[in-house]
């Protein structure tokens, strides 16, 4: 058997949907007409997992025989790169300096992920996705959290 990059996210999607339904049930399953806390992350997860598993069993059957493929290619290193330190950072700064600040980083960095972007667009993106942000969750739906907070 050689390892497919499909492989690869099937153990993934095995692994969050496991490590869901785990952590769902210290919340509570309930029952069926009472459904707990914990009902929605078990039964995510436990899609998630199966997803997982048939995406293994079907690269395994459908890949017999054949050579593998590089889980990722080298043009993609930095984009994932990018993304993941934009996700990062964003959660690690949420709690301490606001929303705003988050965001910024947050839009910021992933611009890094696509080498074609230029720098001139960068703030119509910031304006319109801070507005979009701030309209929907802080205004429209009453989330309370700070828009700016630098008590660090």
């Amino acid at each position: 058997m050689h390892f497919q990059a499909d492989h690869a996210v099937g153990i993934l999607f095995v692994a969050i949907g496991g490590i869901a339904v785990y952590l769902g049930f210290d919340y509570g399953f309930g029952d069926m007409s009472e459904m707990g806390p914990g009902a929605l992350p078990v039964l995510l997860g436990t899609v998630l997992f199966l997803f997982g598993i048939a995406l293994i069993v079907q690269t395994t059957l459908a890949n017999a025989g054949s050579s593998g493929t590089s889980i990722m290619p080298r043009e993609e290193v930095r984009p994932f790169l990018a993304v993941l330190a934009a996700l990062l950072a964003f959660g690690l700064l949420i709690d301490h300096v606001g929303l705003l600040p988050s965001v910024l980083a947050l839009i910021g960095i992933g611009w890094l992920a696509d080498k074609r972007s230029r720098l001139k667009e960068l703030p119509i993106l910031v304006t319109a996705i801070v507005a979009i942000i701030i309209g929907i969750f802080y205004f429209g739906l009453g989330i309370p959290f700070h828009l700016v907070d630098w008590s660090v």
